[in-house]
């Protein structure tokens, strides 16, 4: 699948907290963009009533 590449604004303090996540789980922080990508399709599925 093709691969949008974007820029975002995200508070700094919610930013830091994701990747510590990111980073409890890989051990690194090279997999934010897969965890984000995990994260984006669960809230989505979430929330699909809305849609």
């Amino acid at each position: 699948m093709p691969k949008h590449k974007t820029t975002m604004q995200i508070d700094d303090k919610l930013w830091k907290k994701f990747l510590g996540q990111v980073i409890k789980k890989h051990g690194t922080t090279k997999k934010q963009s897969a965890e984000l990508e995990i994260a984006i399709s669960e809230y989505l599925d979430r929330h699909k009533e809305e849609i």
